[in-house]
């Protein structure tokens, strides 16, 4: 008999659910239900092993049911499905938070309701960090660095201080593979991580750095040179604590 759990429970949402699925390695099915349309992941294991909606499979049909507002879910048995999916869910979380950011950007400048300007005026600072002469040092050498596309920062415990993009999702994301990154560690006794570094689709990267007090995770263009980014964020983080 099929075991079903429905509905986005306590406000969890897709994102997190599957996350949930994935550190509890279950082996199951999990269908997404958006208005008329619907669409299913499975689950090996808690591998993420493919994904289908209307005639895609694989990682498009992810990214199309990710990119879902206002969905219902349910989770029955497993199926035997062929592995369409490689990537780690964590690499495809990611890369839909980016394409919906950059959907969303893109409507904005057709609608008229963002106005394109310099790198310098899209990053707006969502928090007000004058303040805080530490951040507004820590904020300013990050929007300096050219290969930074947005920056995002969060306290130790996963909350966003201040970020340039307007996806929110992203913020949730870094924690998770801080999480995940912390977890590994403790299996393999073995200290960091330092810093991680995905690559996504198009070319672009997430660099995350857990600090002692921080959570920094910016997103670089292709070219972006790590150990460059690397160096003046540790430059920048001694002057904080200097301070």
């Amino acid at each position: 008999m099929a075991q079903t759990v429905g509905g986005q429970i306590g406000g969890v949402s897709l994102a997190s659910f599957l996350q949930m699925l994935e550190q509890e390695r279950k082996s199951c099915t999990l269908v997404v239900n958006c208005d008329d349309r619907s669409g299913c992941f499975y689950f090996d294991g808690g591998v993420l092993i493919d994904a289908c909606c209307d005639d895609q499979v694989g990682e498009e049909a992810a990214f199309t049911l990710l990119s879902w507002s206002d969905t219902s879910f349910s989770v029955t048995d497993p199926e035997d499905r062929l592995q369409r999916i490689r990537q780690p869910l964590a690499h495809l979380l990611l890369t839909a938070a980016t394409r919906h950011d950059e959907r969303r950007y893109e409507e904005q400048q057709r609608q008229g309701t963002l106005q394109p300007g310099s790198r310098e005026e899209q990053r707006e600072i969502r928090v007000d960090v004058q303040g805080n002469p530490a951040l507004r040092l820590l904020v300013e050498t990050i929007v300096a660095m050219p290969s930074v596309k947005h920056y995002y920062l969060l306290n130790r415990q996963g909350k966003v201080i201040t970020q340039s993009s307007k996806n929110r999702k992203v913020g949730d994301f870094i924690t998770y593979c801080v999480v995940s990154g912390i977890q590994m560690r403790k299996v393999l006794e073995v200290k960091g991580p330092h810093r991680i570094h995905l690559v996504l689709d198009n070319g672009d990267s997430m660099l995350i750095v857990p600090g002692a007090g921080m959570i920094i995770g910016l997103l670089l263009e292709e070219n972006a040179s790590i150990s460059d980014v690397t160096t003046r964020l540790r430059q920048a983080l001694s002057k904080v604590g200097d301070s």
